[in-house]
């Protein structure tokens, strides 16, 4: 099964700025089914047992993004609340700017939301996250 690839602009100088990423963050995939895409409320139509993987990419070269983590968030009414993680230094120094996961062959049908980290640069207010985006998992 191919996988289907979820990229992630962020406009990181905004980002910083702003201290979140609505408005400062565009999700788009590959599957030609999903809906709002471009937006930080995409809804990514995929199927048990696909690999999903996630890239991040910044907008301006001088301010690195990455991914710092993915949860899938269990509860169905979840708030598109986009901040500042409080905590940031309970992320390891990710290197990477690409996640690869599987969507679990026994998940039930629906939607699932997920928390999106993104980490730019060091301290207090670098590590930015938003719940909107989710999986929507169809067959």
């Amino acid at each position: 099964m191919q996988p289907v690839n979820i990229v992630i602009a962020v406009d990181t100088i905004a980002a910083l700025s702003q201290g979140t990423l609505m408005g400062n963050a565009y999700l788009t995939d590959d599957s030609c089914y999903s809906q709002d895409k471009g937006t930080t409320q995409l809804k990514t139509v995929c199927y048990r047992g696909q690999p999903v993987q996630w890239k991040v990419l910044a907008v301006d070269v001088q301010s690195p993004a990455v991914i710092a983590g993915i949860t899938i968030l269990r509860d169905g009414a979840v708030p598109f609340e986009s901040g500042i993680d409080p905590h940031p230094d309970r992320y390891i120094q990710p290197r990477w700017c690409t996640w690869t996961g599987r969507v679990p062959c026994g998940i039930g049908l629906g939607l699932y939301h997920y928390r999106l980290a993104i980490q730019m640069g060091t301290g207090q207010r670098s590590v930015m996250f938003i719940n909107s985006p989710a999986l929507d998992v169809v067959a």
